[in-house]
């Protein structure tokens, strides 16, 4: 029973399939807009503005792929009046790439249906950006030669087929010419006879031919029939093949002919003056020949950067591609057998996103150089996007090959990196896929290799792991994970559990801290650990994000109705931190709900608020007026820097449980926790100790002058009915048993 679904047909599955192959195949971007937001795109345009995967960008808004809402605008009102008319949309304009690196690009686009603009729109975009600075390199060089020929004192001339196909005005000068006539102009012209002109091109081509230069004295005719003599020098631009052309330098000596008696008495200022205009010639043709290789070498150097990355001078996709194909053809001939890894290096995401991308890239050149130079010249090291390598492997036995190659690059990168005043180590985590077993293609082999990096780095980073069959099925599981997620909001699966944080001096409960728990049908609870990042992944988290401060909201409205006077804090994703209607999203919220802002509390990570620090001073001053609590999560594990908590309009320290845990046995702990409450109570900051489980840790803590603290010691986070029971049933007569 269909419940009045619509069954799509055979034939339209077979052309959802083909467009699916044209997408996803095709060498260029393309994708689906309606109401300017993505739909739906392949694999290249994602490619092409930084993206690893269509997914990241499937929903979003175009406007990010702008360098500024002017532009996006613009275009819109530029395009849409000629593609409603049904024509297609063709332009050239820069747009940004996901990490804010500036480009050109041509788009085209065409509206689905005329009839119905709602629709949307597809759009193609071609990468020109190399495209571009190769024309404009050319056009310098064609300036800069233009410049030679426009200021020369000789006349000079670009000849093909005895016909002019450039000069300079000076020869247009000489023979009475506009510089427009002699475009195209046959030689024939300056010649009195045909049999004189054919005389002087076999004389001419005999010369050229030996690749020498040609130099003779003639009379040549100027357009209004007068005769001029010339001293004409030619050379082959390549003398294997005349048909290339080539420079003709013409210097008017008809004074020097007429007065020729004279010049014999001076005979020793001819000489010199006859070097000096030698020397002269000979330098304008070298020049030319100069600007012949320069373009020689710059077309070389376009041909290279097509086939490198362009930070770091290694290969690049494309040209590992080719070498790793290469190699599988000679393998399936001799038996021989290869391997490729994959490598991705451990959180340098976050070290790239505090640092910002100059320093950023400053750090990953000097990692590229090290396991380039770990690598070795006989293995090919590519660069295949942000902080991940490949390397091909030509020679795999003994298997211990790959081994030894892989300790040689974890120790290149054992040694800190200073990048400015910073110190920073960096690890890495490798896969491994070996052919024929892992696979017989390229795509296979990278595929694999790049599974098994995952599990690697699943695994805590910094080790290797070989390719197995059963990391498909892990695969798939993460995938369905992800299918679930999409469900999961949809149908209220989530729910919100609350752990009470305590009054350390008044044994009282002030504040809960909400935590997002995950009851997946048939599957049990979900730990936040693996769903949260998935969240982040696909794009999910900001939808999240809403539903918890929505849900936490009503909760609290409904405990200050039954007289609880409590407050929730909230913790505060980086997609959030980054979205423009946050603030408002969050007002109109407390607004809906009758809720004072102090009553809320936002935690955000230190990693978080350090990845752009004017926008999260622009937030949190906003935030802070508003009347919002703002505190550090995990105080103590990140930058922990006096100079942002002096920025940031911050009210709360949470000490992370990892100090807090051996607090009594580990006198490094114990120091740490005394001074971040020292410093926190010079500042007038609040301060929340994480991870309480054993009353010495709170006896400590209160030494230490701790204002409050959350953790089992005194409850696990329970469901919002339980917080109630236990905020009405608990009485600070009966803390004797946590007492100080």
């Amino acid at each position: 029973m269909t419940h009045g679904l619509t069954l799509p047909t055979r034939g339209e599955l077979q052309l959802f399939k083909e467009q699916q192959v044209i997408l996803e195949n095709a060498g260029v971007g393309i994708c689906f807009i309606r109401d300017r937001l993505i739909q739906r795109c392949n694999r290249q345009f994602a490619h092409i503005y930084g993206f690893d995967s269509p997914d990241q960008l499937i929903g979003s808004s175009s406007e990010q792929l702008y360098p500024d809402s002017v532009s996006f605008r613009r275009l819109g009102v530029s395009a849409y009046p000629s593609m409603v008319r049904g024509e297609r949309y063709t332009t050239e304009l820069q747009m940004i790439r996901r990490d804010g690196t500036p480009f050109w690009c041509r788009i085209t686009g065409n509206l689905i249906s005329t009839d119905t603009p709602s629709l949307g729109s597809i759009w193609i975009i071609e990468d020109i950006d190399q495209q571009r600075q190769a024309n404009e390199a050319f056009h310098a060089l064609h300036h800069q030669q233009q410049l030679i020929l426009d200021h020369a004192m000789v006349g000079i001339a670009f000849m093909r087929q005895r016909r002019i196909s450039r000069c300079n005005q000076r020869m247009a000068d000489l023979f009475g010419y506009e510089l427009h006539e002699l475009k195209d102009l046959s030689t024939r012209a300056f010649y009195p006879t045909t049999a004189s002109w054919e005389a002087a091109g076999q004389r001419h081509r005999e010369v050229l031919k030996r690749g020498d230069a040609f130099n003779t004295e003639i009379e040549l005719m100027c357009k209004d029939g007068s005769r001029l003599w010339c001293d004409l020098r030619s050379k082959a631009i390549n003398p294997d093949n005349l048909d290339e052309g080539s420079i003709w330098i013409i210097m008017d000596i008809s004074e020097r002919k007429a007065h020729e008696s004279a010049l014999l008495r001076a005979h020793d200022a001819l000489e010199q003056h006859v070097t000096e205009r030698t020397r002269e010639l000979e330098s304008v043709v070298n020049n030319l020949h100069r600007e012949i290789e320069e373009r020689r070498i710059a077309e070389e150097r376009i041909r290279h950067l097509a086939q490198h990355d362009s930070l770091t001078g290694l290969p690049n996709r494309s040209l590992f591609d080719q070498r790793l194909g290469d190699q599988l053809t000679k393998a399936s001939a001799t038996g021989r057998k290869l391997a490729v890894l994959f490598i991705d290096l451990d959180r340098f995401k976050h070290i790239n996103d505090s640092l910002g991308h100059h320093e950023g890239d400053m750090l990953l050149r000097s990692l590229a150089e090290r396991l380039r130079q770990a690598t070795g010249h006989e293995n090919t090291l590519a660069r295949i996007g942000g902080d991940e390598f490949v390397v091909l492997l030509n020679n795999v036995e003994p298997y211990e090959r790959i081994e030894q190659l892989i300790h040689r690059m974890q120790s290149a990168l054992q040694p800190s990196v200073h990048v400015g005043v910073h110190a920073f180590s960096i690890s890495a985590s490798f896969g491994v896929a070996i052919y024929p077993h892992d696979g017989n293609d390229i795509q296979t082999l990278i595929k694999h290799a790049n599974t098994a990096m995952y599990r690697a780095k699943a695994n805590g980073g910094n080790r290797y792991h070989f390719y197995n069959h059963h990391l498909d099925r892990e695969a798939v599981e993460r995938i369905e994970l992800r299918n679930a997620l999409y469900q999961a909001l949809r149908n209220q699966e989530f729910e919100l559990h609350y752990q009470p944080q305590v009054s350390v001096s008044e044994a009282r409960i002030v504040g809960v801290e909400a935590l997002i728990r995950w009851h997946r049908p048939g599957k049990g609870m979900v730990s936040p650990a693996c769903f949260i990042p998935l969240a982040e992944e696909c794009g999910l988290i900001n939808e999240i994000g809403s539903w918890v401060l929505e849900s936490a909201c009503v909760q609290l409205k409904t405990w200050q109705q039954a007289g609880m006077d409590l407050r929730v804090a909230v913790n505060l994703s980086a997609a959030q931190l980054d979205d423009p209607g946050f603030y408002d999203l969050l007002k109109d919220c407390l607004q809906r709900h009758d809720l004072q802002p102090h009553q809320l509390e936002l935690e955000l990570t230190e990693s978080i608020l350090m990845r752009h620090v004017d926008q999260s001073v622009e937030l949190l001053n906003r935030l802070d007026k508003l009347g919002v609590h703002l505190s550090i999560d995990d105080f103590g594990t990140g930058y922990s820097s006096l100079s942002y908590l002096k920025r940031f309009p911050l009210d709360t320290l949470k000490i992370d449980q990892s100090f807090v845990r051996d607090l009594c046995i580990d006198q490094d702990d114990a120091v740490i926790c005394r001074t971040i409450i020292s410093m926190a109570n010079n500042l007038n900051l609040t301060v929340t100790a994480e991870g309480v489980e054993q009353a010495d840790q709170l006896n400590k803590l209160a030494e230490f002058g701790c204002d409050l603290y959350q953790g089992y010691l005194f409850s696990r986070p329970l469901p919002a009915g339980e917080i109630t029971r236990l905020y009405l049933e608990y009485r600070p007569a009966e803390a004797g048993r946590y007492a100080i």
